[in-house]
């Protein structure tokens, strides 16, 4: 925009540069969301249901993140076309009967706040459709923080798709991907952007080699402005 200054009798008129347009992109699993606190009971009560052999904790938790035939390989071992449909026919409305435990990690909401109030656009990128996505995103307060949401959608097999339309849509200038798996520093790596990856997440051992960590979320405006500031 131009902004004019005069001076005595000599106007000047002043080329400012627009500000860069610069976005933080999001898995939820892991990132944003302590998932286990809902999803774990929800899993449980699926396999009572179909007969299946009710899984630790642990094990279902580490499903977390990946594609839907995992997460089923993990939740109903052998899984046949029943549990499939089940899955995604009733899986919700089980889901929705734990999310009064749904909270986000520690310093999440005040990190989106943070990001804000610096100029930068949030977004979820998540392998889980748009339905889901919603639901957690409200669940945990972040309806208001988060600027996009892109699921996976039909025809994409991975997350490196998913994250290359978000940027295509959205254009910034500048992105980082922050996530909790090597799926999430591959989607930054398919699309050229840096990546930050949460040792507070469900996988830490797999963020033992990544350059730029958080060990709290509190920590994610410093490094992300750190990786993209001006």
């Amino acid at each position: 925009k131009n902004s004019i200054i005069e001076n005595s009798m000599v106007l000047i008129v002043k080329e400012e540069s627009p500000m860069t347009k610069k976005l933080a992109v999001f898995d939820l699993d892991g990132t944003l969301s302590r998932t286990e606190l809902f999803s774990v009971p929800a899993a449980q009560e699926m396999e009572r249901l179909l007969g299946y052999p009710v899984q630790e904790a642990s094990h279902i938790i580490a499903s977390f993140g990946t594609n839907y035939k995992d997460t089923m390989d993990a939740i109903f071992p052998g899984w046949d076309q029943k549990a499939y449909d089940f899955y995604f026919t009733h899986g919700g409305e089980i889901q929705a009967k734990y999310l009064d435990r749904a909270m986000p990690y520690d310093g999440i909401p005040e990190a989106m706040d943070r990001l804000h109030a610096i100029g930068y656009e949030t977004a979820v990128c998540s392998n889980s459709n748009i339905r889901y996505i919603k639901m957690c995103v409200s669940a945990i307060g972040l309806k208001d923080k988060m600027d996009y949401l892109q699921e996976l959608e039909a025809g994409m097999d991975h997350k490196g798709q998913s994250l290359g339309k978000l940027l295509r849509e959205v254009s910034p200038e500048k992105a980082v991907m922050v996530g909790d798996t090597l799926l999430d520093r591959q989607a930054a790596v398919d699309n050229q952007i840096p990546f930050i990856g949460c040792v507070y997440g469900f996988r830490p051992y797999e963020m033992e080699q990544v350059e730029h960590t958080a060990a709290h979320a509190s920590e994610l405006p410093r490094l992300i402005e750190g990786l993209l500031g001006e």
